[in-house]
């Protein structure tokens, strides 16, 4: 328990029954079922749709109605994501300043993220730039010290996150994230001004993201001219 946030060690399937409360958002970056090489879970396609519909049905059933739904997965899947997620949702696309270029007839440059309302009433948005995609800097010559994290090989760009925090979830709201991996999410939730609550099974993961949330809170309570995120520069 941190200032604001709460961060639980463990399977998210156990820990989201028995959250108290409700939260405004869940925004997550789940394992996408492509056979990665994780140490605490096992990213075989075999059942994951399934699999990963019992985390988000639970996770969606703490959210209050208007509640923005926000789930990265990997184009390889989009053939499967009528079938996985039963909701009218549409795409936000995630895309990247830098393209690792692979083998392949087309890149890819954005991640999918699907994304819906819950019961898509009272929804709020920010207004200021609520456009359905965000292009993020993941180019390795520059992000240092915005979205760089060692000892985590895929986490989410910060800049990325703290624009869909910042254009859909409300100023003060709770944002649930069953699947916490680096702790991006919350660093972005706690620079600015949301309440996070994140679940992650991997220790070493926990440790990192819990060492990232920590230091995003003590630089907040810095004087305001010490104060300045690299996203905000």
């Amino acid at each position: 328990m941190l200032d604001n946030v709460q961060l639980f060690l463990g399977d998210c399937l156990d820990i989201l029954p028995t959250l108290d409360g409700q939260v405004d958002a869940v925004i997550t970056d789940p394992p996408y079922g492509i056979g990665f090489k994780y140490s605490k879970h096992d990213d075989t396609p075999n059942g994951y749709g399934k699999w990963l519909w019992s985390v988000l049905e639970i996770a969606e059933s703490k959210a209050v109605c208007g509640s923005p739904i926000f789930v990265f997965q990997a184009m390889l899947n989009c053939r499967y994501y009528s079938e996985w997620f039963p909701r009218d949702y549409r795409i936000y696309a995630a895309a990247k300043n830098w393209v690792q270029i692979r083998t392949t007839a087309m890149q890819y440059s954005f991640d999918p993220v699907i994304c819906w309302w819950k019961e898509n009433r009272e929804i709020w948005a920010s207004g200021t730039n609520s456009k359905d995609f965000f292009l993020a800097n993941t180019s390795p010559s520059s992000y240092i010290g915005l979205n760089k994290v060692d000892g985590h090989p895929c986490p989410r760009p910060l800049d990325q996150m703290r624009q869909m925090i910042n254009q859909w979830v409300k100023p003060n709201g709770i944002i649930l994230d069953p699947f916490m991996g680096s702790g991006t999410t919350g660093v972005a939730a706690v620079q600015l001004g949301r309440r996070f609550i994140g679940i992650e099974i991997d220790p070493g993961y926990f440790e990192i993201a819990t060492k990232r949330i920590k230091q995003a809170q003590q630089q907040m309570l810095l004087p305001l001219e010490m104060n300045s995120c690299p996203a905000q520069r």
